[in-house]
């Protein structure tokens, strides 16, 4: 069965984007407390990029579940969205 173009997306594909989107950066996690372990890097910066991570993530699932308008309005009648 084929989805409409402007069908929503479904909750766990939302959910698989959104981690795929920090993936990237979660996995720098370890090689900064690594640095940290070394002294080459403050500690601050493993928790701070964790909190960006899940901002990032919190932020990808909520656009993903956003529709754009266009088109005619529902009827046929008045102007496009």
């Amino acid at each position: 069965m084929t989805r409409h173009p402007r069908s929503p997306i479904s909750t766990r594909t939302r959910i698989r984007l959104a981690i795929a989107s920090v993936l990237p950066t979660l996995i720098t996690v370890p090689l900064c407390a690594a640095l940290a372990a070394a002294g080459a890097l403050p500690w601050a910066v493993a928790p701070a990029v964790m909190v960006a991570s899940a901002v990032q993530g919190w932020m990808a699932y909520v656009r993903l579940g956003v529709r754009e308008i266009t088109g005619p309005a529902p009827g046929g009648s008045g102007p496009r969205r």
